[in-house]
């Protein structure tokens, strides 16, 4: 079953108080301590042990799971902090929404008799990395004003948690794909938008890493097939040029067999971890199909073997994380 969107039942509130642009917000728990984290002085990307970083954003964001080449540099920079990265980007995630199913984090559930509200662990606040802006600037510039003030709605809700927080200027289109002739004008409006990126992160002490003039330099055709979404060489040159954007030190010695070893258990890792974040029938697990048969055993009735089976994987995502330790020794 394919995840569906919230949709409201008749008489329930509008979808967009239930899935609204804040939505991002409820997939992080307070601060373990009461204290906001928070950068150095001055501020710098320097991670700390054991630290959860959280990407955010869109398509291309949703993709860097699969492609793993920026968390692979993150544990070849950062070997002995046993980072936790974490993909909880959405295709077509931008600033104003953030759809999700319905009761997606949620602490209430389906009201139903029998039915649970959603028991997943929330993400402890770390460095969040959120990249928008490409999508929202096919709206024009006169739809700018629009795009601060919802961004800065979205960082408000975030910096709750942490405000280790870097806005990532989008990478820019590329001349291919079926609108190539657009290119040209289409980045003359979005560096509009990464102009107001780096302003916000600036006015609000957060850390800025720039894509799009970098990657404007990159063969388009090698990087994009569509002029939007990136091939397997388009995520490598990307996970390069954001590690500069973030001046992490020279990258190690080059060692291609153990970075290999290290990205395959890191897109292994990002399987587990999207089966758990995103699993499919999320309705008969804790959407509002919890109540029929189907969702639960059928020997049985009072056990829920899809909670059962989404509950084993955080398990397997540790585990997978400790392959990536051994590799990095």
């Amino acid at each position: 079953m394919v995840i569906g969107l919230a949709v409201s039942p008749a008489g329930a509130a509008d979808p967009s108080e239930q899935d609204d642009s804040l939505a991002l917000a409820r997939h992080f728990s307070p601060p373990p301590s009461g204290e906001v984290p928070t950068w150095g002085d001055p501020p710098a990307f320097q991670p700390k042990p054991g630290e959860t970083i959280a990407l955010m954003g869109g398509s291309v964001v949703f993709d860097m799971q699969h492609a793993g080449f920026f968390e692979t540099r993150l544990h070849r920079q950062f070997p002995d902090l046993g980072l936790e990265v974490r993909n909880i980007a959405w295709q077509a995630d931008t600033v104003y929404r953030q759809q999700r199913p319905m009761f997606f984090y949620t602490e209430t559930g389906d009201t139903r008799e029998g039915s649970v509200p959603d028991q997943r662990a929330r993400l402890e606040p770390g460095i969040l990395l959120l990249r928008f802006g490409k999508m929202e600037s096919l709206e024009g510039t006169e739809a700018l004003p629009e795009f601060r003030d919802a961004y800065g709605r979205l960082l408000d809700a975030l910096s709750k948690f942490s405000r280790r927080i870097v806005l990532v200027a989008p990478e820019p289109f590329f001349a291919t794909g079926p609108a190539a002739d657009e290119m040209e004008a289409r980045n003359e409006v979005l560096e509009k938008y990464v102009e107001a990126i780096r302003d916000l992160a600036k006015a609000r002490g957060f850390l800025f890493a720039d894509l799009f003039h970098p990657l404007q330099a990159e063969p388009a055709d090698l990087l994009s097939r569509t002029g939007i979404d990136l091939t397997s060489e388009g995520q490598e040159r990307l996970a390069l040029a954001l590690a500069d954007a973030l001046e992490l030190e020279p990258a190690p010695e080059t060692d291609p067999e153990r970075d290999a070893l290290i990205r395959r258990h890191v897109i292994a890792k990002n399987q587990l971890w999207h089966q758990y974040y995103r699993p499919t029938n999320w309705a008969f697990l804790f959407g509002d199909r919890q109540h029929v048969p189907s969702s639960r055993d059928h020997r049985d009735a009072n056990r829920r073997w899809f909670v059962e089976e989404l509950n084993r994987l955080p398990g397997l995502i540790a585990a997978e994380e400790e392959q990536i330790a051994a590799a990095l020794r």
